[in-house]
C-alpha cells in the first residue's frame, strides 16, 4: 500500500416516473467497499446523494413523465472538495442513473483535474467498454464484485494499476479489460458495511425503504447471500453475482442483526437477497437466533417458490421465520403459461408449487406477495391471459404485474436487439420498469400499458376483498411520497 488514501465514494441521483414513489435506503455496495477501505486503513467519505438531496426534485427536459432526485452536481462537489480525495468512486445499481453518473463525474473532474474517477456496480460491469468509449471524464471502469478488487485499485494507484482484476481502461485509443474477479466465496470475511459513515437517522426520518409498506421508520436492510443458480433470461443480477450461492453463516447474520438493532436501534429488517431460503437449514437456524430481537421483518426481493423441495420442511422453514418475526415473503412467479415460463424465460418453476407454497406460508401465517412481468417478446395475447387467469387464482395478499425491461448482458437484451425489437426512441439511460420498452407483437404499446395498470388494480383489489385486515394494516402506506403529485400505481422497479 502506497500510504493512506482519502477515498469518496457516491451513489448518485436516481430517476423515477412521476407517479412511482422515491425511495431511499442506505447503498449496500458501496457500504461494503467502505467497510475493507477502513479496515485497510484508508479515511473515507460515503455520499448519498438520493439520501442527502431527497427533497430536491428536479422535471427532465423533454420527459413530462419522468423527474431526478438528489443532490445536484454542484452540491456533490462542495462535499469533495472539502474532503480533498486521492480517488474517486461512482456506484450506480440501475442503467437509469448512466446520464446522472456522467454529469456528476464531468462535474468532479473539473475540480479534480487529478484525481481518477472509477465508475462500478452493475451497469458499469456490462458496458465497461462504451462508457470509456463515450465519457473522458471516468477514468476507470471496474467491473464485477469490488468489495477487494476497488481497496486494490485505491492502493495501486497512480502507479501500475493495470493488473487489478475487472479493470477496464484506456490504452492510446483502445480500451482494455481485464477478467472479473473471483467472486468472493467466504462471505462472513466481509467487515459489516460502514453505515456508520451515512446519516442513518434521516433514513428512518424519510421511512421509504425497498418495501415501503413498514410499521416502523426505523428499518434495517442486509443482503446475506449473493448468487442465484437460476438463469432467467432477463436477470442481470445474476449475471453480476454469479450463478453459485454464496452465504453468510448464520451465526455472522445474526451478528449483523445485533450490531444494526445495537447501534441504530432498527425495529424492523428487511432482508435483500436473491435467493435466501435457498438452504432451509441455514434460514431455521437464523429464525431461531433471532426471535430474540423481537422486530418485524420482510423479504422485499421475493423467494423461490419451489424451496425446498420437502413440502413438511418448507412449512417447517416458513413457520420458523414467522415465529422470528417475518410477516411477509415475496414469490417472483413472473408467468403463468407454464411452457412459457421454462422453456422461453427459462426460471424451471412449477407453477403448482407456486400455488402449494402460498398454502404453506399462509398456514404459517406469513402474507404473501406475488410478482408477475408481462410483454416479453413475441408474447402473444393468450400468453398474457394465462398469467392473468393464474394469477387470479393464487391465492396471493398482494401482487405486483411489470412490464418486462431488457437489460445489457441477458439473453433477453440479445434477442430484443437481434429481432429490432426496441420501441422507438429507447433510451438505455432511461429504462423504467414502467414504460413499455419492448415492442408487443399482437397490441399496442399504449394498450399494453392500460392492460398491465388494469391487472395491478384488479388483482391488489382482489386481494384486499379476501382479506381486508391486510388492506387495514396497510393504509398507512397512503400519503408516502412520489416522484410528482399523482396516485402511485404498483408497479415496480
Amino acid at each position: 500500500m502506497r500510504g493512506k488514501k482519502r477515498v469518496v465514494l457516491i451513489f448518485p441521483r436516481m430517476i423515477g416516473a412521476k407517479d412511482q414513489i422515491r425511495r431511499a435506503q442506505p447503498p449496500l455496495g458501496i457500504c461494503s467497499i467502505a467497510a475493507v477501505l477502513e479496515q485497510r486503513g484508508h479515511e473515507v467519505m460515503l455520499v448519498d446523494s438520493v439520501l442527502e438531496g431527497y427533497e430536491d426534485l428536479t422535471p427532465l427536459e423533454n420527459e413530462p413523465n419522468l423527474v431526478e432526485y438528489g443532490l445536484s452536481d454542484d452540491a456533490v462537489v462542495s462535499r469533495t472538495l472539502q474532503f480533498d480525495p486521492d480517488v474517486i468512486g461512482i456506484s450506480a445499481l440501475f442503467s437509469s442513473q448512466a446520464s446522472a453518473v456522467f454529469s456528476l463525474s464531468r462535474a468532479l473532474k473539473k475540480a479534480h483535474p487529478g484525481v481518477p474517477v472509477v465508475f462500478g456496480g452493475i451497469h458499469a460491469s456490462t458496458n465497461g467498454k462504451s462508457v470509456l468509449s463515450e465519457e473522458p471524464s471516468i477514468d476507470f471502469v471496474l467491473a464485477g464484485e469490488s468489495d477487494h478488487s476497488f481497496p486494490d485499485l485505491v492502493e495501486r494507484l497512480p502507479g501500475d494499476c493495470y493488473g487489478t482484476p475487472g479493470l477496464v481502461w484506456r490504452e492510446g485509443k483502445r480500451v482494455r479489460m481485464n477478467s472479473k474477479p473471483p467472486f468472493i466465496r467466504d462471505m462472513d470475511a466481509l467487515p459489516f458495511p460502514a453505515w456508520h459513515l451515512l446519516d442513518m437517522e434521516k433514513y428512518f426520518e424519510i421511512g421509504m425503504p425497498h418495501n415501503p409498506f413498514i410499521t416502523s421508520n426505523r428499518v434495517g436492510c442486509i443482503m446475506t447471500s449473493r448468487g442465484c443458480p437460476e438463469r432467467c433470461y432477463f436477470c442481470s443480477s445474476s449475471e453480476y453475482f454469479g450463478h453459485s450461492y454464496r452465504a453468510m453463516s448464520a451465526g455472522r447474520v445474526v451478528g449483523l442483526v445485533r450490531h444494526m438493532v445495537d447501534r441504530f436501534g432498527i425495529r424492523e429488517l428487511q432482508i435483500e437477497d436473491d435467493s435466501f431460503t435457498l438452504n432451509a437449514t441455514r434460514v431455521i437456524e437464523i429464525c431461531k437466533e433471532l426471535k430474540e430481537f423481537k422486530i418485524r421483518i420482510t423479504l422485499p426481493n421475493a423467494i423461490r417458490a419451489d424451496a425446498p423441495v420437502d413440502t413438511e420442511k418448507r412449512l417447517r422453514m416458513f413457520q420458523a421465520m414467522r415465529e422470528a418475526g417475518v410477516e411477509q415473503i415475496g414469490m417472483s412467479v413472473e408467468h403463468g403459461d407454464q411452457e412459457f415460463l421454462n422453456d422461453v424465460i427459462g426460471k424451471r418453476l412449477d407453477l403448482n408449487e407456486v400455488v402449494r407454497t402460498c398454502e404453506l406460508a399462509h398456514r404459517a401465517g406469513l402474507l404473501v406477495h406475488a410478482n408477475f412481468m408481462v410483454g416479453f417478446p413475441f408474447e402473444t395475447a393468450s400468453q398474457r391471459e394465462k398469467t392473468m387467469k393464474f394469477a387470479k387464482e393464487l391465492d396471493a395478499d398482494s401482487y405486483s404485474v411489470s412490464l418486462v425491461t431488457p437489460l445489457p448482458g441477458t439473453r433477453l437484451w440479445e434477442i430484443v436487439r437481434e429481432n429490432d425489437l426496441f420501441m422507438e426512441g429507447f433510451n438505455l439511460n432511461r429504462v423504467l420498469y414502467v414504460y413499455v420498452s419492448i415492442k408487443p407483437c399482437d397490441i399496442s404499446p399504449e394498450k399494453l400499458y392500460e392492460q398491465v395498470c388494469d391487472f395491478n388494480r384488479e388483482l391488489n383489489e382482489a386481494g384486499q376483498r379476501r382479506r381486508p385486515e391486510t388492506a387495514r394494516k396497510y393504509s398507512l402506506f397512503k400519503g408516502k411520497k412520489a416522484c410528482g403529485d399523482r396516485k402511485y400505481h404498483f408497479l415496480e422497479e
